[in-house]
């Protein structure tokens, strides 16, 4: 079973994608290191929660607190 950080994560990635962002524009957006964006996007890093809330941010996502234990 996937933790929620990977869960995040790939919901982040399918987001990207369906907007048709590439970690190029995601990470100029977000004024992050693209690359950083791309390996966190293919799950080869992690990244801390305020650059996970910046990509959110420009992909338009949200992230909301939820109880432990639940999806």
């Amino acid at each position: 079973m996937a933790d929620a950080s990977d869960w995040i994560r790939e919901t982040v990635a399918a987001r990207a994608e369906s907007l048709g962002l590439t970690a190029y524009a995601i990470g100029q957006q977000a004024e992050l290191d693209p690359g950083t964006v791309k390996r966190y996007l293919e799950g080869r890093c992690a990244l801390n929660s305020r650059y996970v809330s910046r990509v959110c941010d420009v992909l338009g996502l949200v992230v909301l607190p939820g109880k432990r234990g639940t999806s």
